[in-house]
Parts: structure tokens; C-alpha cells; sequence
């Protein structure tokens, strides 16, 4: 029995070794797991945002074309109406002596209107918001109205029985269509303006003008002011009083007095005046 005691505590030391090491290989499988678990979510967390970055640059690519391919395209239609516009204008300065030339010039400015703005409308109407494309058909209707109203009265002008009000009408008429189609430019242009964000202002704040330095001048040296100069005082000889010995008058009359000199002698009464003036006239 004694023999097997160290067979016995190596066996148990063996076992108490392979459990250890069990454990501690399960310890590093958990953590090589988690670490694989870190990196892959690392991983994904890095692809979604690769994805969402090249998603944003498409969606930035794909915004900044429709926004060329919307301005070209109502660019082309304006440059269109523009050239209808003053050609429109110039409409009396044309030779035309027959309906068949008047209305041959009308053909060519009908397709002139219609041919290469219908495919730049078609584009509109894919790539931009309908209310653009509807302003640029609304123009084009505009410009078809006023080239008809246009070939109408260089018609009426070679007829030899038109009238004076009938051509005051039509040329009133033809000056309502183009004011129309300026009109309807001005809005595609605000509409076009706001689908794309352009933000233009029209009227900014009033700076107020800089001004222009002034050269500082020197401060005037003031002149010594001389103290003004007092003329001699002359002395005045004072009057020596006279003493005069006079006696006062005395009146013959009782009961009245001289005045002193230098006393003033009261006024009269009316009522003393009007009695003496009686006295006076009795005595006569």
C-alpha cells in the first residue's frame, strides 16, 4: 500500500495540472472570442461608415448634376426666349411683302421656339420640380402667342383696308404679349432661384461713405493783446458854494407864505381856482 503512495499524489498532482491547464486554455478561448467579436464589430462599424461616406458623396455627386442639368436646361429655354424676344422686336424692320413670306417667318420662329426647349423641358420635368417646368411650358406658350400676334400684324400693315383703330389695337395687343413674356421670364428665373437655394439679394443695407481724411491744419498762434490804454482823467473843480444872505419876501397878504427856495409851489386846487375867478368877477 505504501508502495502506491507516490503513484497515488502523481496521479493527483496530474489531474490537479490538466485541470488548471483546462481552465486557463477555456480563460484564453473566451478572450481570443471576445476579441474576435470586437474586431469583427469594428469591423462592420467601419464598413457601414465606408458605405454611408460613399452614400453621402452619391447622393452630393448626384445633387450637384441635377442642379447643373436643371440650370443648363432653363439657361437654354431664357437664351431662347430672349433671341424670340428681341427678334419679335425687330419685327419692323422685316421686308415682307407677301402673307407667304410673313407666314414662312412665323414657321421658323415657331420651330425656333418649340425644337430645342421641347427636349430641355422633357429634362425638366425628370430631374426638377414640376413648377419649373410648368413656368418654362407657360413661357414658351407666352412666346408662341406673341410670334402669332406679331405675324397678325405685319399682315394687317400690308393690307391696304386696315384701319387706323385697327392698328392701334394690334400693336397695343403685340405690346401686352411681349410685357407677358418679360413677365413670365422674371418668374422662371425666382422660380429657378429657389429650387436650387440661390439666394440673391436685392436691395442690401446703405453703407455709409468713408470720409476722405482732412489734413490736420496748425492751431492759430493768438496775437498778444495789448492792455488798452485809459485816457487821462481831467480834474473837475468843484463850484464854491455862495452863501447868499437873502431874506425871503414876505407877502402882503395874511396867511400866505412864500415857498422856500428850492421847494416846489403846490399846484392849485379847481376848486380854489373856480371860487377865486368868482371873487375876481363880483369885484369887477
Amino acid at each position: 500500500m505504501t508502495q502506491w503512495l507516490p503513484l497515488l499524489g502523481s496521479l493527483v498532482v496530474a489531474a490537479a495540472v490538466l485541470v488548471g491547464v483546462i481552465a486557463n486554455n477555456r480563460t484564453h478561448r473566451e478572450g481570443i472570442a471576445a476579441a474576435d467579436e470586437r474586431g469583427r464589430q469594428a469591423l462592420d462599424t467601419a464598413q457601414r461608415n465606408v458605405e454611408l461616406s460613399n452614400m453621402v458623396g452619391d447622393q452630393r455627386d448626384h445633387e450637384a448634376w441635377r442642379r447643373e442639368a436643371v440650370l443648363a436646361a432653363v439657361a437654354s429655354i431664357l437664351e431662347t426666349s430672349a433671341s424670340v424676344r428681341a427678334d419679335l422686336t425687330s419685327c419692323g424692320e422685316w421686308d415682307l411683302v407677301t402673307v407667304d413670306e410673313i407666314d414662312g417667318v412665323g414657321a421658323q420662329i415657331h420651330k425656333v421656339i418649340w425644337d430645342r426647349p421641347s427636349g430641355m423641358l422633357t429634362r425638366l420635368r425628370v430631374v426638377a420640380h414640376r413648377r419649373i417646368s410648368n413656368k418654362c411650358e407657360d413661357l414658351l406658350r407666352t412666346l408662341t402667342a406673341a410670334q402669332h400676334i406679331t405675324m397678325q400684324r405685319l399682315k394687317l400693315h400690308i393690307d391696304v383696308e386696315a384701319t387706323v383703330e385697327e392698328l392701334e389695337d394690334m400693336a397695343e395687343l403685340w405690346q401686352k404679349a411681349m410685357r407677358h413674356a418679360a413677365e413670365q421670364e422674371r418668374a422662371l428665373v425666382e422660380i429657378t432661384r429657389l429650387e436650387l437655394g440661390i439666394d440673391v439679394a436685392t436691395k442690401g443695407p446703405a453703407t455709409a461713405p468713408i470720409p476722405a481724411p482732412v489734413a490736420a491744419q496748425p492751431e492759430p498762434i493768438p496775437a498778444p493783446v495789448e492792455p488798452p490804454v485809459e485816457p487821462p482823467v481831467e480834474p473837475v473843480a468843484e463850484p464854491v458854494a455862495e452863501i447868499v444872505d437873502e431874506e425871503p419876501e414876505v407877502s402882503d397878504e395874511p396867511g400866505e407864505q412864500q415857498p422856500a427856495p428850492g421847494e416846489q409851489q403846490p399846484a392849485p386846487d379847481a376848486a380854489d381856482t373856480v371860487e377865486q375867478r368868482r371873487t375876481e368877477t363880483v369885484q369887477v
